[in-house]
């Protein structure tokens, strides 16, 4: 039940640190978008003022301030809704008095366009009001098109002015589009590599976890029926370990967890699998390591926890500690006969075993069918 509870916690954990990195990143497109409207609006300003169309060079001028505001709320974490409402007020405005003003081959309509992926990713909005937005901008967007298209503009400008002015907005337009894309394609990728981490690894230890290990088996058992490789299963179970975190405290206990998990992984081969079994037990699988091989390996590893010394800083100053390992070896008959669960029940017996026998050892368990042990009432 704790195991459950810890992952249930780690998994909330990590989901909130991924809506938090997806609200930052969606606030520094607005704040990016707000920096680049601000530098077009002022050359839209000089644009029409140049060519006598006087009424939009001071729409534009309102659109720089408007811009230059929703920078400054969005760069100081200020008020970000409002910044928003600003840009999208400012991007469908414009894009409506533009379209209408100079005409549509203009491409001012492209930034309407361009609103309703905007609003469908705010991530501030509630359900209710992102739809209502959605649609209020596509009826926008659909009724500038009845609207506009087919009508001549108040003020024509010179063919070359309309052919540069389509290109860039639309240039303009594409390239936000692009990074939006892009970006929040980044985030999902990232999301799912960490839903990996979390789904296939112990967050304490960085090992493998249970469901891994299992996979992890199922594979080498696969690749054993073509290649005819042994493999073996070591169990570890630190010694002791409930009385570590009575006396230090659970801190300390972690960090004896990490230190033997380290000592362990630094000591086995790149093929072979370490994970974190459960609490403060391990498993190894040694892939191409007959019986009497594993036996060897795991009384290295014995050897290796017991002479680290591991040091850690506590409230009540710095701790130094030795801890030991039981080790219980079991090996995968030759013919497959055995499933995972009875080569770890077999590896389970042998190092009750040698909790019996004193601990610190390694015991080893030859026999097929194991007698059901109960479960260890001690660390």
């Amino acid at each position: 039940m704790i195991r459950e509870l810890e992952e249930n916690r780690r998994v909330a954990n990590s989901a909130l640190d991924s809506t938090h990195r997806a609200a930052r990143s969606f606030w520094r497109l607005m704040l990016g978008t707000s920096l680049v409207g601000l530098v077009c609006h002022f050359s839209f300003v000089v644009l029409f003022y140049i060519n006598g169309v006087t009424a939009l060079a001071l729409v534009n001028v309102g659109s720089v301030t408007l811009y230059a505001t929703a920078a400054f709320l969005l760069s100081r974490g200020l008020a970000s809704w409002i910044a928003f409402f600003f840009v999208i007020f400012e991007v469908l405005a414009h894009a409506v008095l533009a379209s209408y003003w100079v005409g549509w081959e203009t491409g001012f309509y492209f930034y309407a366009i361009l609103a309703i992926p905007v609003l469908i990713v705010a991530d501030f909005q509630r359900l209710p009001s992102k739809i209502l937005s959605v649609i209020g901008a596509t009826v926008l967007v659909i009724g500038l098109d009845i609207l506009v298209r087919s009508r001549a503009p108040v003020h024509a400008l010179p063919n070359d002015v309309v052919d540069g002015l389509h290109y860039f907005n639309l240039s303009a337009a594409l390239s936000i589009l692009i990074f939006m894309v892009s970006n929040y394609f980044w985030l999902v990728k990232r999301a799912e590599s960490e839903l990996h981490l979390l789904a296939t690894t112990d967050s304490l230890t960085h090992l493998l976890n249970r469901r891994s290990m299992v996979d992890a088996w199922r594979f080498e058992k696969y690749r054993q029926e073509s290649t005819g490789a042994s493999l073996s299963l070591i169990l570890c179970d630190i010694d002791h370990f409930k009385q570590i975190n009575d006396t230090h405290g659970h801190d300390v206990g972690d960090r004896v967890l990490q230190a033997v998990s380290e000592t362990l992984a630094s000591n086995l081969r790149e093929t072979d699998h370490l994970a974190r079994w459960g609490g403060e037990e391990f498993i190894i699988m040694l892939v191409g390591a007959p019986l009497d091989t594993a036996v060897g390996v795991a009384e290295e590893l014995r050897a290796a926890v017991a002479a680290r010394v591991i040091e850690t800083d506590t409230a009540r100053g710095e701790i130094r500690l030795s801890v030991t390992m039981t080790l219980g070896v079991s090996g995968m008959p030759a013919d497959l006969s055995e499933p995972l669960e009875a080569v770890v029940a077999r590896a389970d017996a042998a190092l009750y075993e040698g909790k019996r026998a004193g601990r610190n050892c390694v015991c080893r368990n030859d026999t097929r069918e194991p007698k059901p042990m109960p479960r260890r009432a001690f660390a």
